[in-house]
């Protein structure tokens, strides 16, 4: 009986050790919902070169940012800047900040009209002004929002738009019935249908549906600055060198390839 029980206790041990190498090489990753696709490609790829495994976590920009911001970033966390309170949570490392990707803003017309000239500024803000109706996302509530938003009031005429934009909620608008707000039609709908004449989004949601509508280009830098996706490695991370190595390969030119066919610019 001792020696039966002197083997279950081996075997028991054996399994927990195993266990606890499998938890440890498991790489837990907070990643932007938006760019879900890409990520799946770029993790799929380092899963096969190196062995170790990833817990991809989605979150909106906005949520991944609180997330963080709470106390609640994985071993690796990438945000969308700005994100002053997830360097100021202790959560994560500001050392081992690692530029991603860039976020586009990008100018759509309905399939088959005029496309406009937004190859300067001011080339811009004459298309704008000239259209009857244009759509973007409410910047309180996403990413995507911030890019348009910045370009109007660089522009200065947000006031003057005002009252022929379309805003949408974004996620925000979850559960929210489109009799109850306007704010609750996805503005790339509105473009489809030809609600609106120009539509202010992210490439990278715009290439997925390019086919409902037709894409113009992106605004110019002066007036809607690409909008930096960078990584950070947690305070807690279970394994610092796997996170590290998980952290670098989504910046590395492999992945960097990934996440410019996906719509997004490759960091500088």
């Amino acid at each position: 009986m001792k020696n039966v029980s002197v083997a279950i206790f081996v075997i028991l041990l054996v399994f927990s050790l195993s266990a606890s190498v499998r938890a440890q090489s498991e790489i837990t990753l907070l990643a932007v919902g938006p760019m879900r696709a890409p990520t799946q490609k770029i993790v799929a790829n380092f899963e096969a070169k190196t062995g170790h495994k990833v817990k991809v976590t989605y979150g909106n920009g906005v949520e991944t940012r609180r997330m963080v911001a709470k106390g609640q970033g994985l071993d690796v966390s990438l945000i969308i800047a700005p994100f002053p309170g997830a360097i100021a949570s202790g959560t994560i490392i500001p050392e081992s900040a690692t530029r991603i990707a860039n976020i586009l803003t990008a100018v759509g017309v309905p399939k088959g009209r005029p496309k406009p000239d937004i190859s300067t500024p001011a080339a811009v803000k004459k298309a704008l002004l000239a259209a009857k109706s244009i759509g973007y996302e409410d910047p309180d509530f996403t990413v995507a929002g911030q890019g348009p938003w910045e370009a109007l009031n660089k522009l200065g005429i947000a006031d003057q738009l005002a009252t022929k934009s379309q805003v949408e909620l974004g996620p925000g608008a979850q559960g929210i019935s489109p009799a109850a707000t306007n704010n609750a039609i996805k503005t790339s709908k509105r473009l489809e249908n030809g609600d609106i004449d120009i539509g202010l989004l992210m490439l990278s949601d715009m290439l997925p549906e390019k086919d409902k509508y037709d894409i113009v280009g992106v605004l110019p830098r002066e007036i809607s600055a690409p909008v930096p996706v960078v990584g950070f490695i947690s305070t807690h991370a279970s394994d610092p060198a796997a996170a590290k190595a998980l952290l670098q390969y989504l910046a590395s030119p492999e992945a960097q390839a990934i996440w410019k066919e996906a719509g997004y610019e490759p960091h500088r």
